[in-house]
């Protein structure tokens, strides 16, 4: 029986390798795990998670740091067992011995989730590679210029469209968790990759502490969750969870579910949600105007201008909201973002993207795609 148990054991360590070195061959392995297994894991886990009226994939994280430091306290244990003050704890030995044992078995099960709901979506083709038309090799300044200071003028239109309190902050009585499903759901039918189930979306319990690393939103592969900061402004929202919803549905790029989301907002009949969705590509847009123009400010002033509203909304946390992030922080707000920048960055490269985080800017090259024979 203890062979048999040891031999499942190494077969799904096997399986993990043989899993991930297929989805390295090639996006043909990829895209059939994404239309097949992925399809079957995405709504069972999405089903499952959705039960819990809280962030499932964030309760299992803080538990698989605790299942983490308790390995670590039992392999101690067993490495100090010649002690002569543990000579007589056979029964905290056999204890441990199960315990890191049984880690072995979670460890090899969450490596199978996770290679099938995250690895491998990296071997996958792209949304532009399935849905978009082949790009040119180049854009020009002009191009892009366009572009952005089309954006620029839908959001300093839509800006004026917004309901505000009497601080100026914007506010929306609408459910916007729904909508978003809502709006991906429509997407899903231009586009079927991105049709079908979607699970609830969830705010994150520890907001605060995500913020601190910049962080808007984040999809848990082991819960098949679409996660987003509860404490960030408002406008960042909509276009949040439709980002991270697209990860539910196996486009794990970061620049392809920056574009999805952006899509799911702009085409949205809710004026709010095309804000939002307009204000997520205005940095990236902005950024490399700038650097397209020699970094020269006298040359990108000449351009559209972003109004006082737009300016206002385009922010992550506003003042006071990141003054209460700090005063509650247990750790500092610097390295908690150098740690999760190193982490992501890292993570992105280690499955090959090699950009890393820089990868997320890409959505530009998409949005000069899809505005080409449209604006120019």
């Amino acid at each position: 029986m203890k062979k048999r148990k040891n031999r499942l054991l190494a077969g799904l360590y096997v399986l993990v390798v043989i899993i991930n070195a297929l989805a390295w061959c090639g996006r043909g392995f990829g895209d059939m795990l994404r239309q097949s297994v992925f399809q079957i894991t995405q709504y069972a886990q999405g089903h499952t998670s959705s039960l819990f009226p809280f962030s499932l994939g964030e309760f299992l994280l803080w538990l698989a740091v605790f299942l983490m430091a308790g390995a670590v306290f039992f392999l101690l244990v067993l490495l100090a067992g010649k002690m002569s003050w543990l000579r007589k704890g056979a029964k905290l030995e056999r204890f441990a011995v199960r315990y890191l044992y049984g880690m072995l078995w979670v460890i090899g099960i969450v490596s199978i989730i996770m290679s099938t709901n995250c690895f491998t979506l990296y071997h996958c083709s792209s949304f532009g590679e399935n849905y978009m038309p082949e790009k040119r090799q180049t854009y020009k300044v002009g191009e892009l210029a366009l572009v952005r200071d089309y954006v620029v003028r839908q959001c300093n239109e839509l800006a004026k469209k917004m309901e505000r309190d009497e601080d100026g902050r914007i506010v929306y009585d609408g459910n916007i968790e729904e909508r978003a499903i809502a709006e991906m759901k429509r997407l899903g039918k231009a586009y079927p990759l991105l049709a079908g189930y979607y699970p609830a979306p969830k705010r994150l319990a520890f907001s605060g502490f995500f913020s601190q690393q910049y962080i808007m939103g984040y999809y848990f592969p082991f819960s098949m969750e679409a996660n987003y900061n509860g404490v960030m402004y408002i406008a960042n929202v909509p276009v949040t969870i439709c980002h991270e919803l697209s990860h539910v549905k196996g486009f794990i790029y970061e620049d392809d579910a920056n574009f999805i989301g952006f899509l799911a907002c702009i085409s949205s009949d809710d004026a709010f949600f095309r804000y939002s969705g307009y204000l997520s590509v205005l940095d990236y847009l902005n950024g490399n105007l700038y650097e397209s123009l020699g970094s020269s400010m006298a040359d990108y002033l000449t351009y559209e201008r972003c109004s006082s509203l737009v300016e206002q909304d385009n922010v992550f946390l506003t003042k006071e909201v990141w003054a209460e992030v700090e005063s509650k922080a247990v750790l500092d707000t610097e390295t908690v973002k150098r740690a999760s920048h190193n982490f992501l960055e890292t993570n992105l490269q280690l499955n090959g993207v090699e950009e890393g985080v820089a990868s997320y800017g890409k959505v530009v090259e998409q949005l000069l795609t899809y505005y080409e024979g449209v604006l120019y």
